[in-house]
């Protein structure tokens, strides 16, 4: 049984051949503390992890993604409004205005690369007027970037593939 057919029969609630194992990617400070409990540095931490359950990669193919950006476009100016007692007020890419540690900068809020409290102080859509003049475009099917060149060739690719397709969505938070 595929990865791809193992993942289905398991959403559809039919009997895999074993359970779907696709562990998340860990923050840097998870990482940290593994490396600090005894995971080597030069090792990729899937393949170590894979290893340790004596579990085999299910995957034989090169993974190929999709192609398509399901983020508006464009985003928002990702800006640093205001810095004080240690925090900074930001605008992220989705138009929001977001209060975080001064640990990081702003470009956190696109890429998390570990636990960091957010505090929000204003979305960008309020009521109607503001989803039609600020958002609803930003997500247009047609927007140049919105699909890779080589998208149709993608596409006949990942017909042969035997690993489940992901796409990523970002939450609506606006």
């Amino acid at each position: 049984m595929t990865a791809r057919e193992r993942y289905c029969r398991a959403l559809l609630f039919e009997q895999p051949d074993k359970v779907p194992f696709q562990p998340g990617h860990p923050r840097e400070s998870t990482l940290a503390a593994w490396h600090e409990q005894g995971l080597p540095p030069d090792v990729d931490w899937n393949e170590h992890l894979h290893e340790l359950l004596g579990i085999e990669p299910e995957c034989t193919q090169p993974q190929v993604g999709l192609g398509v950006s399901f983020q508006m476009m464009p985003t928002f100016e990702e800006k640093v409004l205001e810095h004080r007692d240690g925090h900074y007020i930001v605008q992220d890419w989705m138009g929001a205005i977001t209060e975080i540690s001064d640990q990081y900068d702003y470009t956190y809020i696109r890429s998390a690369k570990d636990f960091v409290t957010r505090k929000w102080h204003r979305f960008p859509v309020e009521d109607r007027r503001d989803w039609e003049e600020r958002i609803v475009w930003r997500y247009d099917p047609h927007s140049p970037g919105r699909f890779a060149d080589d998208f149709a060739a993608r596409c006949e690719a990942l017909r042969a593939r035997d690993y489940p397709l992901t796409i990523t969505i970002n939450g609506p938070f606006w």
